[in-house]
């Protein structure tokens, strides 16, 4: 019983951490972000499952709930898991259903690239438990300069 109560003690003191990549399209074109990472299947809203596509309608955001486990977070640790989870070696946009603008992993210079972390187009947010983070989010901000439309 000692036992029993010593593992379930070091087991809810383990802290958990969760991280989201949020599209956030603030183009006046729909689009349909397409992802080459490993992480290919997330819950969305609705308790479904999507492969490698996720609709972006213009004007709206769209959260993938992509990294949880135990430990804690920061930016830099959610910057490495976007890179290698989720972008992968390449990211699209197709816009409107008709065009395709693509971003490839070697591009992390651009401010329009979304492997540029620290391009004008990302937000970082996080919530902490006393100096530690359990909650990260990336927004990345999608307007009509990186969907090269004018």
């Amino acid at each position: 019983m000692l036992m029993a109560v010593a593992a379930m003690l070091l087991v809810a003191c383990d802290p958990a951490f969760d991280e989201d990549y949020i599209l956030d399209n603030q183009s006046s074109h729909n689009i349909v972000f397409v992802w080459n990472g490993d992480w290919h299947s997330y819950p969305n809203e609705e308790g479904l499952n999507y492969d490698g596509t996720y609709p972006v309608p213009a004007g709206q955001q769209v959260t993938l709930p992509f990294m949880f486990g135990l430990g804690v977070t920061c930016r830099e640790q959610i910057e490495v898991n976007a890179r290698n989870y989720l972008l992968g070696d390449s990211v699209s946009f197709i816009v409107d259903g008709t065009d395709t603008v693509t971003f490839y992993a070697s591009d992390s210079l651009s401010d329009l690239s979304p492997y540029n972390f620290n391009s004008l187009h990302y937000a970082y947010y996080e919530k902490l438990n006393g100096s530690y983070a359990y909650y990260a989010s990336l927004t990345f901000h999608i307007d009509d300069a990186v969907l090269q439309v004018h």
